[in-house]
């Protein structure tokens, strides 16, 4: 009985801590207020292109497209960054240099090429 009271008392213990540092890092995260938006299209037709995998080269941010093209990355850390699309049937692509600071926004849009068969 004693065993398991201390063990209670440890997983308690355990799981207040991670809740507090989790806590701490979402306060962090909301203090940025950075982003990088953007919309992705079809270079010949300029239609929206839904889906496409848009990763922050330089860190381990990933999302894709929704259905209008739009993507975004929210809360970014400063830094320097690159924006990278795959996408099927498209030439892979990357972004020129995004220097964020805190408290900044920015939008960028990229226009894909089929790729060659």
């Amino acid at each position: 009985m004693k065993a398991q009271v201390l063990l209670l008392a440890v997983l308690l213990f355990v799981g207040l801590s991670s809740f507090k540092n989790s806590k701490k890092n979402n306060n962090e995260a909301m203090d940025l207020n950075t982003s990088i938006t953007g919309l992705i299209v079809d270079q010949n037709s300029g239609e929206a292109l839904v889906g496409v995998e848009v990763q922050l080269e330089g860190s381990k941010l990933k999302t894709y497209t929704d259905f209008d093209g739009k993507f975004s990355f929210d809360n970014v850390s400063p830094g320097a960054y690159k924006v990278s699309t795959s996408y099927i049937s498209y030439e892979n692509s990357e972004s020129r240099n995004i220097n964020i600071n805190k408290n900044e926004m920015h939008t960028l849009n990229l226009n894909l090429k089929t790729a060659n068969k």
